[in-house]
């Protein structure tokens, strides 16, 4: 009997579960949204939008009834609710209203250092939390600070496979948000965290001519494709917003410098124009 006789009818593929992140652009990159009960690594230089993009995937998660936990390792609660403000982003209500929670989870660099330090602690708090809101969507914004205090390279990997660990085991989505620093200035130096994220975001500012441009790029995303490009993105009044298919993209020239830009088309008589 020929091989090709013996073999079974092929297998309709199952696509990857996602989580939608509601946040304009990023889920036709992502196609569709964030791996589902996963986690995702956010990585960027400061001032890039990685703590504002990681906050409106909980805030707007929250208004779409789908509780969010926002665990802070740098910057305090008070410090968010203010700035999520300028935004008109009201994070208060959702808190009352237990789709949203707030975690400071500073770290004493005496206790970290001194070797008594590990997360079991912090992870037992929010874990109570996730199981009292029926949270299913974390953010720990500013893990960097964790590994710089991790002086040993060994105990900083072995936190954050513990960390990962726990998040799978619950079946939580995640966001871990990490600076790009001089000395780890590329994601080679942190090559583990390749093997922990199962999607990876990058997002970069360049400034030239006195103009400062964004762009996010996808890196990896292991079960799903995604959008291979790098796509310009801004921060507005009202939050992120990262072109996509469904915008024209131009360059404005300045000199002898192109800045890429886009704007959304406009429908004419109820046919709508994609590019």
């Amino acid at each position: 009997m020929p091989p090709e006789a013996t073999r079974g009818a092929p297998r309709q593929a199952i696509a990857l579960p996602k989580v939608v992140t509601h946040v304009d652009g990023l889920d036709a990159v992502l196609h569709g949204g964030l791996p589902a009960g996963r986690a995702t690594l956010l990585w960027g230089g400061p001032g890039c939008g990685k703590s504002l993009l990681a906050l409106e995937w909980l805030y707007r998660g929250a208004l779409a009834g789908e509780p969010g936990i926002l665990v802070l390792f740098e910057e305090g609660a008070a410090a968010v609710r203010q700035n999520a403000l300028t935004l008109g982003w009201d994070l208060a209500p959702l808190e009352q209203a237990g789709t949203l929670w707030l975690l400071e989870g500073f770290l004493d660099p005496t206790v970290v250092l001194a070797g008594d330090f590990d997360l079991q602690g912090l992870l037992a708090v929010l874990g109570g939390q996730a199981q009292r809101l029926g949270a299913r969507r974390v953010v720990l914004d500013g893990v960097d600070v964790l590994t710089r205090l991790l002086a040993a390279p060994q105990r900083e990997r072995n936190e954050l496979y513990a960390l990962h660990r726990w998040l799978l085991d619950r079946g939580l989505t995640a966001i871990l948000t990490m600076k790009e620093t001089p000395e780890h200035g590329a994601l080679a130096s942190y090559a583990f965290l390749d093997f922990l994220a199962d999607c990876v975001i990058r997002l970069e500012q360049h400034s030239a001519a006195q103009v400062n441009t964004r762009r996010l790029q996808v890196l990896k995303y292991r079960g799903s494709g995604f959008g291979r490009n790098e796509y310009p993105y801004v921060i507005m009044e009202d939050g992120f917003h990262l072109s996509d298919s469904r915008k024209t993209c131009m360059l404005l020239k300045i000199g002898d410098l192109s800045i890429p830009a886009f704007v959304n088309i406009t429908p004419i008589k109820s046919t709508t124009y994609a590019f």
